[in-house]
């Protein structure tokens, strides 16, 4: 169990389910993505865990913009990172999460957890950016 918070968290917000992926270093790795509607405080218990478990020291956050400007999505995953925020003691990060599903899709061939795929490659953006 990793015990020191240089991990990193990765999650895409959907109001049915959330993809999540996790990076100890420099990849990430697509995890099983959760139910959110409905799961809500099941989905915080879970967040909570992964946090403690992996040592995560941020959370990265896709934020889901039209040409660079807020939409009603990124306000609603905004608030849905406010409420996380109440919950864990990590840092949280935005990143621009356009056509990261296009990707995932193509990623995948079509087949597999898609909303977790993105979520690698948020944070794997996220991690590239961070290093220039």
């Amino acid at each position: 169990m990793q015990t020191s918070k240089d991990g990193f968290l990765a999650l895409d917000f959907g109001t049915k389910k959330v993809g999540l992926a996790v990076s100890h270093g420099f990849m990430g790795e697509a995890l099983k993505s959760i139910p959110f509607r409905g799961n809500e405080e099941k989905f915080y218990l879970e967040i909570e865990r992964i946090v403690k478990e992996q040592g995560i020291g941020i959370v990265v956050i896709g934020l889901p913009l039209e040409d660079g400007r807020e939409t009603k999505q990124s306000s609603w995953t905004r608030e849905q990172a406010m409420l996380l925020s109440k919950r864990i003691t990590c840092e949280i990060e935005f990143v621009d999460e356009s056509y990261t599903s296009l990707q995932a899709i193509d990623n995948l061939s079509g087949a597999g957890d898609i909303d977790s795929e993105s979520a690698k490659i948020i944070l794997e953006q996220y991690l590239e950016d961070s290093t220039r």
